[in-house]
């Protein structure tokens, strides 16, 4: 017989020897295939629907590090840790369905409480029901039940509500996208939803990349990632024009079928620069990190909360 024979016979022995892939995992495979070769068209939802409700569940920490030094060499280092912590009931009550836009809905704080060291803070609205109307652009802000709660005691929550509208597909491809894909994303845009970290526009380069997709309750869910250099103009009071990163990733609903997502960010500052404190001039060496973890999910609706409205 042939060598070459002899080979391919081997090799005939060998696959006929090896155990086959059975049905299922055919199936997997050719799932996993499926969702990595198909395009998904990515839809938000922008508002909760009348009557629907959603738990919130969200942390946020903000770590400072720094060590200021002045013109006589005199040094003193500085280190802040401080922890956000909210959770509650979002519930949409009235929508402006011309307008597309809400008009009413409630939050049912179980936890609001800033953490610093050891020492901790409920908020005056802990344990409350909290609820915005909207009149005309603004958002009006008042908690249910005894005793009234001051406007001063809710104004995070009004701050937080009354910041300026923002695009709602800013960090979404604007076509359709693959698992793998990514895209970039328009500075400005993204300045806007990031309003508070102070962008500056022109530095911005960010994109965003679609790691994964999958069913979720009969719902098409998807991995996003995101990546965002820039320079914010300010950093807290002292410092100016600090380079800063961002990265991100949101597990959410790519069909427009619920709000309910699952989020991580991290954003780094850090830098050195020369500022003035009365009449001296201090060298600054700093690191800022901010951690944002949040989690939203699908509430039952209460029966009994719909009778009393």
């Amino acid at each position: 017989m042939r060598p070459f024979l002899l080979s391919a016979l081997a090799l005939a022995a060998l696959a006929l020897a090896a155990p086959r892939p059975t049905r299922a995992e055919d199936d997997k495979d050719n799932k996993k295939k499926t969702e990595a070769e198909e395009a998904y068209t990515i839809k938000v939802l922008k508002f909760l629907p009348k009557g629907k409700a959603v738990k919130v569940n969200a942390k946020r920490t903000i770590k400072f590090a720094a060590k200021f030094t002045d013109d006589n060499d005199n040094s003193m280092n500085v280190d802040k840790e401080q922890t956000f912590l909210r959770t509650y009931v979002e519930k949409t009550l009235d929508v402006d369905e011309k307008a597309n836009k809400r008009k009413k809905f409630t939050r049912a704080y179980e936890k609001a409480k800033d953490v610093e060291g050891d020492e901790s803070q409920s908020k005056p609205y802990q344990g409350r029901t909290v609820v915005f109307e909207r009149s005309g652009d603004k958002w009006s802000v008042e908690a249910e039940g005894k005793p009234e709660l001051e406007q001063d005691d809710l104004k995070d929550v009004s701050a937080e509500i009354n910041r300026s509208e923002k695009p709602d597909d800013a960090l979404y491809p604007k076509k359709a996208v693959k698992v793998g894909d990514k895209w970039a994303l328009e500075g400005k845009e993204v300045a806007k939803v990031f309003e508070d970290l102070k962008m500056d526009p022109d530095t911005v380069k960010a994109s965003g990349k679609l790691v994964k997709a999958y069913k979720k309750g009969g719902q098409q869910w998807g991995q996003i990632e995101y990546v965002i250099n820039f320079t914010s103009t300010e950093v807290g009071p002292l410092f100016k024009n600090v380079k800063g990163e961002m990265k991100g990733t949101v597990d959410q609903a790519l069909d427009a079928s619920t709000t309910a997502s699952k989020g991580a960010f991290e954003v780094k500052w850090a830098g050195k620069q020369t500022i003035e404190m009365g009449c001296q001039k201090i060298k600054t060496d700093f690191t800022l990190e901010a951690t944002v973890d949040s989690e939203v999910t699908d509430a039952k609706e209460d029966k009994k909360q719909d009778d009393k409205k």
